[in-house]
Formats: C-alpha cells, structure tokens, sequence
C-alpha cells in the first residue's frame, strides 16, 4: 500500500476522528494500483495528483456503506485540471473493485466469522451430493442412463485467458516493463513518448498479444527497450529540430537511460506481485549491449513499422495543432530559456501566472504606456471644453 493513501485519506475526511475503515484503505490502495496499468500515461501535473484521485474516489465509492463524514477534497492541483483528471480515472476503473477481499466487511459480518454466535462455518441448507450425482451433469445422456463404456472428446478445450501483468490489462510482455517505461519518462521528462515506446515493444516483443517467435528477442527484453527508447527520443528530436543528435548528445542521452535502468529494480514496486514474477525476463545491461540491441533493431527493419512511423504525424499535429491542455503551460518556442523555467508544474505551489518574467514586464510597460497616453487624451479633451465654455 501506498505509504500517501493514509494520510490522504484523512485529509479528505478531516472530521473522521477514528482509525480508518481497512476497506477503504484496500479500496484506495487497488485503484492506485490499477490505475497505473489502466491509465499509465498521465502528464506530470496529473501524475502528482493520480493518489489523491484514487483516495478521492474511493471514499465516494464506500461513502454511504461505512457511513463516512462529508468528503472536503483540496487537491494539489489547480481545480480544472484535478476535475479533468478526477473524472478519466473514475471513467476507466472497475466500480465493482471493493478491496482485496471483493466486498464491504460490516459488523454484522465481521461478528458472524468470529464465531461468537455459534460456529463460524456456515452451516449447508442441502445434504452434500454424491460423487456420482455430482459428476452426473458432466456425462453423456448415454452414460447417465448406465452405460459406463467413455465416449470420445470431439469438442475443443477452452483457451487459458492471457495472465494480466501487474494487475493491468492483459499482455504477453513481462510485468516489468510498462512500469520501466513511465520510469524512463518520468525520470528523462519525456512523457509524451511513453505510448510510442510501449507500442514499439508490443510490436517487437509481442506481436498480435503474443510472445516473440524470436529467441534473441525474448533473451534481450532490457537492451531492446534501451534501444526503441532511444530510437524514438532521437526520431521525436530530429523531426522537431531538423537535425540529427550529434555524438555527445547522444552518448549523454545513452548514458542517462542506462543510469534509469540501473535504478529501476530499486524504485519500481508493483503491489500484489513477487519479486521474483515482477522481473521475469530483465537483465543488467551495459552500453554495448544497447548498441547491439540498436543495431538489432535497424537490421530487421522494425523501426519501419507503424509504430514508428506514425510519430512524424504526432509531431506535425502538435507543432499545428496544440494540444489545449499543453497550450496551458506552453507559450511557443520563441520564449528566451530563463523564461521557459517558470512553466506551470502540478508538484510546485509556484505557479507560472504569478511569476514576472521579462515577458510580463515588457507586456506591461506597453500596456501602461497605452493607458497613460489614454488618460492624457481624456484631460487635454476636458481642458478644451472648459475653456470653450469659459469664452462663451
């Protein structure tokens, strides 16, 4: 459980003078989880607030079964983006998750299993069936009427639903490697290529929902997801600079990913999952193994596919088309460095309006030339009056 959930709670019910319900807590804790895998890629000022969401709607879910206090939300974002982000989550998780448990523990229930009524097996309002009556509804009419000789199996058995990783949606890639991926976003702040490098390792790695006939694939997951990193960061790059990284620029970008990789194991804990399940399949790498992986990549011709060919629209439709939720904290490419600095972040109290760039300074000093010019106008208008009234 998320080490924020307790005391978020209790901030979204200061009047709750009490321990806090554990339905609630495991409530809390499942939607963070799933919401990790349902809804992965979040921007940075919606990340900040992703737990305090999932608090959010967790107590209006059980707020009425446990009778809680009146609920007095104070995100930590500004009010539109937390009610954007509020409703997505609220959207796309499962309404019915109530806990590990799968249900809401009243007294009642919980002094029934305590075994201080009487014992706490429920007692069976029916005699237990036989073998025979119970394995009678699995046979053939021609068996149930006692002919014992086995009939031959013609139908097909039911195929095995694909293991959810991480308490995410289904998938043949290992646990690990969607939380890899928001990890090397996050940390190299390229969120916005997350979705690309998830569906490049789909693509590779599990084409069509299903493991990689390929066993170099399969034996390389890490240095692979290195490399489709890198291959889409400098494909984002030269599309928006038009020009390719040169090489100090790209052994700094090398070496960044590496040190992420280096710390994933430390800082990525899936909850419910055993370490040794969660990495399955990862690898230590080095930087050779990622030139190998790249090298990979290229020579069957991988980075041709949809996947990667689609981010010259995305990068186009952006540059023409700003998204409104970045045209909020963006304001065009001509902006000298220092000011780019004061960009609105969710996890900062210093928001960009009431920063005084040099931007804002020049702006006013037009605007209050413009306002002084006006009022002169209107004096030297009234001046004239008075005087022509005087001679008449």
């Amino acid at each position: 459980m998320s080490r924020t959930l307790e005391p978020t709670l209790l901030s979204l019910l200061p009047t709750y003078s009490k321990d806090l319900p554990r339905p609630l807590l495991e409530l809390a804790s499942s939607l963070l989880t799933q919401s990790r895998h349902s809804a992965g890629t979040l921007k940075a000022e919606e990340e900040v607030a992703r737990a305090y969401a999932c608090a959010h709607i967790a107590c209006e879910r059980l707020k009425i079964s446990l009778d809680l206090p009146p609920i007095q939300p104070r995100p930590p974002v500004p009010p539109r983006i937390y009610k954007r982000l509020y409703a997505h989550l609220d959207n796309v998780l499962p309404a019915g998750a109530i806990g590990s448990s799968g249900r809401v523990r009243t007294p009642s229930s919980k002094l029934r299993e305590s075994g201080i009524f009487g014992s706490a097996q429920r007692i069976p309002s029916r005699g237990t069936p036989t073998k025979e009556e119970s394995l009678a509804k699995f046979r053939s009419p021609t068996a149930a009427k006692g002919d014992n000789t086995p009939t031959k199996f013609t139908g097909k058995l039911p195929s095995l639903p694909i293991k959810k990783k991480a308490g995410g949606v289904a998938s043949a890639l290992p646990a690990w490697v969607r939380p890899t991926i928001q990890l090397l976003c996050r940390e190299l702040d390229e969120e916005r290529i997350g979705r690309t490098v998830l569906a490049g390792m789909q693509t590779i790695a599990a084409p069509h929902g299903k493991r990689a006939k390929d066993e170099w694939t399969n034996g390389h997951l890490t240095p692979l997801l290195a490399a489709v990193y890198l291959l889409v960061s400098s494909q984002v790059y030269l599309l928006e600079e038009g020009k390719a990284l040169d090489d100090s620029q790209d052994a700094r970008m090398r070496k960044s990913v590496l040190k992420v990789l280096g710390r994933a194991q430390e800082k990525i804990d899936v909850a419910g999952m055993d370490e040794d399940e969660l990495w399955i399949g990862w690898t230590d790498i080095e930087s050779n193994d990622v030139d190998s992986a790249v090298s990979r990549v290229v020579q069957n011709g991988w980075q041709k596919e949809e996947w990667f060919a689609g981010m010259a629209h995305i990068v186009k439709t952006k540059a023409a088309e700003p998204d409104d939720r970045d045209a909020e904290t963006e304001d065009g490419d001509e902006r000298p460095f220092s000011e780019k600095l004061h960009v609105q972040r969710g996890d900062t109290m210093l928001q960009s309006k009431w920063d005084m760039t040099d931007r804002k300074r020049e702006e006013y000093r037009v605007w209050e030339a413009e306002i002084m010019r006006k009022i002169e106008e209107i004096e030297r208008s009234r001046g004239s009056e008075i005087e022509a009234g005087g001679l008449a």
